[in-house]
């Protein structure tokens, strides 16, 4: 089983047994803020903070007999998951029943808005929890910006909750899919889930598959040579033949604002997402800033002397074209 799993399953049992979904999702994430992992991650949703993997584990535990059936989250059995779990962790989880005791419903609602503001940005019941003073307080957090940018990122190495808390943290209005066959094993990121789920975070989705790379082109990329060469066939002989794809882009980034185009690797220069980037950079008639979401698993000094001779330069965790 899935460690995170256990650590759910006895989050349950510490504090009854049983948990509606809402207080469940609530108290999973102060779990996981106070220990300072992120064991689940969250996104801003209607109600707050929400988690679709905690949700998909639900209906999984409820499929192996852990969980009933039931909406809420409640144990089928009663046998002990806290002293599955390691020492920190259910250390943590002591703390954590201690602190919060029988707070649940609007007062643990309330008091998640209070300490992760961000979180509520999304919230159609905010104002109904939080004072007005509260209220003010908690929208002071929020990202508002509203000036025009193209972001580009893939999804590589996070979960769907994770990459949609990205794409809200940054205020992106809206989501464009330049994978050519938009089809993952990760969960979340097919087509119809990506659709649905941005839709969740308030998010528009938008597909343009005449901007994918071609699936005989993807073939034998083992070598960085492999990109490049790949990279460089696209530039010279696909994208100047996609001139309604990119315009239809322009047009969206014109009318939305603030636009992520995505695909699946998580360094923007092993994607063709890059060249999409660079191919609107070359075009005078587009000025708006282009901005890669881009986390280096080994943000080493290689890596940000290859950034700078690639063009870019990096300003706390984000690339800009140079």
């Amino acid at each position: 089983m899935f460690y995170r799993r256990k650590i759910l399953l006895a989050l349950i049992e510490a504090f009854g047994g049983t948990l509606t979904k809402t207080d469940c999702q609530k108290l999973l994430f102060l779990f996981c803020q106070r220990r300072g992992k992120n064991y689940y991650d969250f996104f801003p949703h209607k109600y707050g903070n929400f988690s679709l993997i905690l949700a998909q584990d639900k209906n999984r535990l409820a499929d192996l007999g852990l969980l009933t059936s039931h909406s809420d989250f409640q144990l089928q059995d009663s046998q002990s998951y806290s002293d599955q779990l390691e020492a920190k962790d259910r250390a943590a989880l002591h703390d954590l029943v201690t602190e919060i005791g029988s707070v649940r419903g609007e007062k643990l609602i309330r008091k998640v808005y209070l300490e992760e503001p961000q979180y509520a940005s999304r919230s159609q019941i905010a104002r109904e929890v939080l004072k007005d003073t509260e209220y003010m307080q908690v929208q002071a957090s929020w990202n508002k910006e509203h000036m025009p940018c193209l972001f580009t990122l893939g999804y590589e190495g996070l979960s769907i909750d994770a990459y949609l808390n990205l794409l809200v943290s940054y205020n992106i209005n809206t989501l464009v899919d330049v994978r050519k066959n938009p089809l993952s094993m990760k969960y979340g990121f097919s087509k119809k889930r990506l659709s649905d789920y941005t839709k969740l975070a308030g998010i528009n989705y938008i597909h343009i598959p005449g901007l994918g790379v071609p699936s005989n082109l993807r073939k034998e990329l083992n070598s960085e040579k492999a990109y490049k060469d790949l990279f460089e066939f696209y530039s010279a002989h696909i994208l100047p033949d996609r001139t309604d794809e990119l315009e239809k882009l322009k047009s969206i980034i014109s009318d939305q604002g603030r636009v992520a185009i995505t695909c699946f690797e998580a360094d923007h220069h092993f994607c063709h997402r890059h060249k999409v980037a660079e191919y609107l950079e070359h075009d005078p008639s587009f000025d708006t800033q282009i901005v890669h979401l881009y986390k280096s698993y080994s943000d080493n000094a290689k890596n940000k002397m290859q950034n700078l001779q690639n063009g870019l330069w990096e300003q706390n965790g984000l690339y800009y074209s140079i």
